[in-house]
């Protein structure tokens, strides 16, 4: 498998662009085998807001079914389990785990995990427990990413509190998850707010003062993905792009790492985006190279940034992590404005 090797510090790192499907998609299987030709990092088979409430079960079933077939491409050589994305289910409670786990024909050897929905301090504790007991009861090991999207989190009264209680429950847990994620759409909704596309999502201040208590909140001790980009187009249009790349500026400076994507055209896009300069690269190396040494002031390799290895050391990590994975953009910071 694509993950097989690599330790969970290093994959919460490989994530990337997150793309998704609904479940009752009928050639859920071929789309994830195929979309290494793409670029994808990682794929979710979404049982939630794509799919009419009357349908879940039906949804379920396709997964199954999807799963069950994507092991038998593999097994007759039409599937390469090297070249799969992280393969993850977007799930609507904490029973529907279960469900899918214990479903007849899921073959769950090929996926890494469950992304949580609608998630803050109140709906987290069904989670915990189900995610518990599947530890203890089930030989492989499944990886969690909760969505902090419920709209709840937008009321100011409230909000530190519940997101402080959210982080200490997260922590309980804490080994069981990938990445924290957030859901930008529902908090818009919640406002009746929906962006252009020469607008970002922190254009709309009350939600941007929401994303940033999430990311200073989460982000000193979890991955934290930033929001979808709702708009695509063909390849050769740049308007779409060029929003996609101011709103990606944003998330790198609000903390986040990787997005959530909608359409295929945009996968390129945001690995492109998150490849890093090589001053960055240089600067980051230079910082770790030096942790030994008596001078803990160091002057970046350009001659004109100044890091103290204290300070920096820990996004110095980050960067060199980011370079391995998506590589490292030769031109300057200016050409991704």
């Amino acid at each position: 498998m694509i993950y097989d090797g690599i330790n969970s510090q290093d994959m919460k790192y490989r994530v990337g662009p997150l793309i998704y499907m609904p479940g009752l998609r009928s050639d859920i299987a071929e789309k994830i085998s195929g979309f290494h030709a793409d670029g994808a990092m990682s794929a979710a088979i979404c049982l939630e807001d794509t799919i009419k409430d009357s349908m879940v079960e039906e949804a379920e079933h396709n997964t199954a079914l999807q799963l069950q077939r994507l092991g038998e491409m593999i097994k007759n050589g039409s599937a390469d389990p090297e070249r799969l994305p992280l393969i993850f289910i977007r799930v609507r409670t904490p029973e529907q785990i279960e469900r899918m786990i214990s479903l007849p024909g899921a073959d769950v050897k090929y996926l890494c995990g469950f992304i949580l929905s609608k998630i803050d301090d109140e709906t987290i504790c069904g989670y915990s427990s189900i995610i518990e007991k599947i530890s203890e009861q089930c030989e492989k090991h499944f990886y969690y990413m909760p969505i902090i999207e419920n709209p709840s989190l937008l009321e100011l009264k409230t909000r530190y509190d519940r997101l402080s209680r959210l982080k200490e429950k997260l922590d309980d847990i804490g080994e069981h998850i990938l990445n924290v994620r957030v859901g930008g759409n529902d908090f818009c909704k919640a406002l009746s707010l929906c962006s252009s596309i020469t607008q970002t999502i922190y254009d709309f201040f009350p939600v941007a003062n929401l994303l940033s208590d999430i990311s200073v909140t989460f982000s000193s001790d979890y991955v934290v993905s930033a929001p979808v980009w709702n708009y695509f187009g063909s390849p050769s249009e740049t308007l779409w792009k060029q929003g996609m790349r101011r709103e990606m500026v944003s998330d790198n400076a609000m903390g986040f790492f990787g997005k959530t994507v909608i359409h295929p055209v945009q996968i390129n896009e945001v690995i492109e985006n998150m490849k890093v300069s090589r001053e960055d690269f240089d600067d980051a190396r230079l910082i770790l190279g030096t942790g030994d040494n008596d001078m803990q002031v160091i002057k970046g390799t350009a001659g004109n940034r100044m890091y103290e290895h204290k300070v920096h050391s820990g996004w110095a990590r980050k960067i060199l992590s980011a370079a391995e994975i998506y590589g490292i953009k030769e031109c300057c910071e200016e050409c991704v404005q």
